[in-house]
């Protein structure tokens, strides 16, 4: 049976589990900055905790922004590492669980 106060809290700022999430990130720039700072900042993460696995190959360029699988607590972090970097962020959309 499922404890209704872990599933209250999946998918919610208060979700400090390992659960990863589809992550869509609209940014405005067209030179690899964001690519670059996102890369630098999940690379730095994983190495900082085991149970977080990255590789550059997961962060997935699309028209106007990236997609990356993030547990629930990086998505803010990987918006303060854009914002660092003088990256104009115009959204983050949670596409799903993976």
């Amino acid at each position: 049976m499922t404890d209704p106060t872990v599933t209250s809290v999946h998918g919610t700022p208060d979700d400090y589990g390992d659960t990863l999430h589809r992550v869509y990130v609209e940014v405005g720039e067209s030179e690899d900055i964001a690519r670059d700072a996102i890369t630098t900042f999940l690379v730095q993460r994983a190495s900082d905790n085991p149970a977080f696995d990255f590789d550059a190959s997961l962060l997935h360029a699309r028209p106007h922004g990236y997609e990356v699988d993030l547990p629930m607590q990086l998505i803010p972090e990987v918006v303060r590492a854009l914002a660092e970097r003088n990256i104009a962020v115009y959204q983050v959309v949670r596409l799903g669980g993976i």
